[in-house]
């Protein structure tokens, strides 16, 4: 390859890099919409966004949300009204009689969010943000 040449696929490579950015952007945008004391799920915004089909791809997203960034990550879950966990998103040490907990878990009750036994957030249905409002 001669001096200042690209490779062949650098362009697609940059161009789908590109999409990714920009979906991240518009996953970021959206759930930032979502107010202090309501929810959304990830196919709510995965709906709202017009990619049905893309909840994964929206936690994809929310896993790789920094600090940093001031997206309220922790306002999305899953259909089932409960927590998803991530790895980095663990506080303690867990044991069979005493699960660890979750920084999600931890800043929605200091939203005023209580869990059910099984996990699922106390009423969440009716604390779902509409993105059409």
């Amino acid at each position: 390859m001669a001096k200042g040449e690209r490779p062949k696929d650098s362009r697609r490579l940059s161009r789908k890099k590109t999409k990714q950015k920009i979906f991240f952007d518009e996953v970021c945008r959206m759930t930032k919409l979502v107010p202090k004391n309501k929810l959304t799920t990830y196919g709510a915004i995965a709906r709202a966004m017009g990619v049905d089909n893309y909840s994964r791809h929206v936690g994809f997203a929310l896993g790789k949300v920094k600090a940093s960034d001031g997206v309220p990550w922790w306002r999305v879950i899953n259909s089932s009204g409960r927590i998803s966990f991530r790895p980095k998103d663990r506080v303690g040490e867990g044991t069979r009689a005493k699960p660890f907990t979750s920084l999600q878990s931890i800043k929605l009750a200091g939203e005023g969010h209580t869990f059910t036994e099984a996990g699922a957030i106390v009423g969440w249905t009716k604390k779902l943000h509409d993105f059409n409002r």
